[in-house]
């Protein structure tokens, strides 16, 4: 008897260490502000919402960065393996024209991407703190599928050398939208090659957005057209 109570006990001192090491790296977790900042790099004039053929744009934009993402869950039993991803890191160019429309309609999108909208949404602060909580919460159940309103982490790309830097030790702490908006066309290239070189160890699916100039090394390109989603895996796939 006393053997099976200490072989229970170093059980579900295993399974605890195991849930412990899986989940509180993931709960404490910060935004990296290192690679990301939240502001634009410059004021947008207006908030108003970006006009139709931004919107047109906004639906391309959401199956570019939901295309190949996966559900983002681990098996129950091996909390270590890697969630299934058919696409872990992708690039895109928006070309939209005028920049003012280009700048709201991509300074909307973050915020719904990221649950700034649903933040707005819930009132209090009591609620924001739960629905916060709640969201570290589900980053935490690593069996669990990724849903459409889950947060996304979204920023713009910090440029310069200290960007690059921090760029080389980014790991995602979820799904993470990254914008390269006005940077040098050689800083965007080198963030490129840093993220396709690093995103085989990405637990979760890195979209770089490039806007501000156009870049020919991007994998798809969105405009205001009302032409569907053509998804840079399936054409891979197919040729």
């Amino acid at each position: 008897m006393l053997v099976v109570t200490w072989a229970t006990g170093l059980a579900l001192l295993g399974i605890c260490a195991v849930v412990a090491w899986r989940t509180l790296p993931v709960f404490f977790a910060r935004f990296d502000g290192k690679v990301l900042r939240v502001a634009p790099p410059a004021p947008i004039a207006s908030a108003a919402s970006p006009p139709g053929p931004a919107q047109a744009a906004w639906q391309r934009l959401h199956a570019w960065c939901f295309d190949g993402a996966g559900d983002g869950r681990s098996p129950l039993w091996r909390p270590w393996a890697a969630p299934r991803m058919e696409q872990r890191f992708s690039t895109a160019s928006l070309v939209l024209e005028p920049v003012e429309d280009r700048e709201r309609l991509v300074q909307h999108f973050l915020h719904h991407l990221d649950g700034s909208d649903q933040l707005a949404a819930v009132g209090g602060t009591l609620a924001r703190v739960l629905l916060r909580l709640r969201v570290k919460r589900d980053d935490c159940l690593w069996w669990r599928a990724r849903r459409p309103t889950d947060p996304w982490d979204c920023g713009y790309l910090v440029g310069g050398d200290d960007g690059l830097h921090a760029l080389l030790r980014f790991q995602p702490r979820r799904a993470t939208l990254m914008v390269a908006d006005g940077l040098e066309p050689a800083t965007v290239r080198a963030a490129m090659r840093v993220l396709q070189d690093r995103s085989a160890m990405f637990r979760h699916p890195v979209r770089l957005l490039v806007v501000g100039n156009c870049s020919a090394d991007a994998e798809v390109f969105i405009d205001g057209s009302a032409k569907p989603f053509s998804s840079a895996l399936a054409r891979s796939n197919t040729s």
